[in-house]
């Protein structure tokens, strides 16, 4: 049983213990009451809007999707997704 106080996430329950890693490497754990196996803090995923604007802007300035992704380390198809999107926005 874990010292800390952790709780699980589906159930609230602190019946919990360690269980692996998730395949990015954090720290799995299985509440002995639900049966659940989660991370407990998960990082939030994806990008911020600061972060998307900043990108956008980027590009804005005349650069090809391909050094925007390399630079930025983000994938083509994600940025035309978000330029799509910008698209549909300022069309409406």
């Amino acid at each position: 049983m874990i010292k800390e106080t952790h709780e699980c996430r589906e159930c609230g329950s602190s019946n919990i213990v360690k269980n692996g890693h998730s395949a990015s490497g954090s720290q799995q754990y299985h509440c002995k009451d639900c049966g659940a196996h989660k991370v407990l803090d998960p990082e939030p995923r994806g990008y911020s809007e600061e972060e998307k604007e900043k990108i956008l802007r980027a590009y804005r300035e005349r650069g090809s999707k391909r050094a925007i992704s390399r630079i930025f380390g983000i994938s083509r198809n994600t940025l035309n997704r978000w330029l799509e999107k910008r698209d549909a926005k300022s069309t409406q």
